[in-house]
């Protein structure tokens, strides 16, 4: 039995310690002798092992760059997707803003115990009633000062020819000049001059239209019903946080972003109303026909930053140009025009918003390009309303706070 034990394999006691004692002195008499071969190899591999993983990680160059890659891609992709889509996604958004702008006065309603789906829908109809009158009050004097048949286009028309004048005599002079160094086989045929017709389907024109009214129409239809909601998404939202402490955070979050973004609207309404008021009575005291028709185009071209202005400047000197006699008279007009608009950005903006939503005035030139870009003008009217909203959002959302402190001015 002792053989096929031995046979078999060792005994595990004898192993362990042993019954005569001596399993206990075998540790010290294996360090005294040195590690055994086996270890040897298995440290060997482990070391081994050690010093290549570190050296595989760092041997991989394209992990920075392949992140940037990605983020280039998910950008590139995300602009495609917002240029194909924008007849669904420019009234989404416009619904949004529109939203936060009018739920003040949707919650004023309910708190005297209208119930909100009416008070939604009184404050939608009041806000078509309001453009429905200014466009009925507006559309006289648009007509008038807009259409290219109108005598004050052809007014228009002749001031440019006096101005012009003196600079077609200098360009006579310079092509006869190319005439008399052509050849003379060529100097007595007449040019070929190009005429390139451009016809414009009434089918286009009727496709546009009808994209138009839907975008308009859908706009309309999900600002009512984004009031009439409330806080649904927000009470949803809290009902899929677990803890409590995400709970209280997400409704402090979002409290604030709305009542932030809320002012900040009211707010550039108001200053761009006054700017409006302002200029048409300015423009009453230079002699301008029409002042309040050019104050309510300053106060609606002023929403869109950069390029409103700019127009606004150009079409007041051009209705300057018609109205009024004289040169003193004329640059009086974009001069005033000028001062208004740099005390409004300069000084009235930052004392009613404060710093805090102050921008980036690089940012937000690339913001308007961009947009304007992906959706044209659509895009340039909700540029800066997009990047408010974003920095608020910013601010109050720790993970985004790097690209927070990249948005604002400060």
């Amino acid at each position: 039995m002792a053989n096929d034990r031995g046979t078999d394999g060792p005994d595990p006691q004898p192993e362990a310690g042993g019954a005569d004692g001596t399993g206990e002195g075998a540790e010290p008499s294996r360090a005294a002798s040195g590690p055994a071969p086996g270890d040897i190899a298995a440290e060997g591999a482990l070391e081994a092992a050690i010093s290549r993983a570190p050296a595989v990680v760092e041997s991989w160059p394209g992990w920075p760059g392949m992140r940037v890659s990605l983020g280039v891609l998910a950008l590139v992709a995300g602009a495609a997707a917002l240029s194909v889509g924008q007849a669904l996604f420019l009234p989404v958004l416009l619904a949004i803003l529109l939203a936060l702008l009018l739920t003040p006065a949707v919650d004023f309603l309910d708190r005297l115990r209208l119930p909100r789906w009416l008070g939604a829908l009184l404050v939608v109809a009041a806000l078509l009633a309001a453009l429905a009158a200014a466009a009925t009050q507006l559309a006289a004097p648009t007509q008038r000062w807009l259409n290219p048949k109108s005598p004050e286009w052809r007014k228009l028309e002749f001031r440019i020819r006096e101005v012009k004048r003196p600079l077609e005599t200098i360009q006579g002079a310079q092509e006869r000049v190319a005439d008399i160094a052509e050849s003379s086989g060529e100097r007595g045929k007449p040019k070929p001059k190009e005429v390139v017709v451009e016809r414009r389907d009434i089918f286009q024109t009727l496709d546009e239209t009808s994209v138009l009214l839907a975008g308009a129409l859908s706009t309309i239809v999900l600002l009512y019903f984004l009031l009439a909601s409330g806080d649904l998404f927000l009470r949803k939202l809290i009902r899929v946080l677990p803890r409590l402490t995400d709970k209280k955070k997400a409704v402090g979050i979002a409290r604030t972003i709305q009542v932030e973004i809320g002012h900040y609207f009211l707010i550039i309404a108001a200053i761009n109303l006054g700017l409006g008021i302002v200029t048409a009575g300015v423009m009453a005291l230079l002699g301008m026909p029409s002042a309040a028709f050019w104050g309510a185009l300053v106060a609606v071209l002023n929403f869109v930053p950069y390029v409103g202005p700019a127009a606004s400047l150009v079409l007041l000197t051009a209705g300057a140009f018609v109205s009024l006699d004289g040169w003193g008279q004329i640059l009086m007009v974009p001069l005033s025009f000028l001062v208004l608009t740099v005390i409004e950005g300069q000084f009235v903006q930052p004392i009613l918003i404060g710093h805090r939503l102050r921008l980036n005035v690089v940012v937000t030139f690339l913001a308007v390009l961009s947009w304007g870009w992906l959706w044209g003008l659509g895009g340039v009217v909700v540029a800066i309303p997009v990047l408010v909203a974003l920095k608020i959002c910013a601010d109050h959302i720790e993970s985004l706070s790097a690209l927070g402190e990249f948005i604002s001015r400060d």
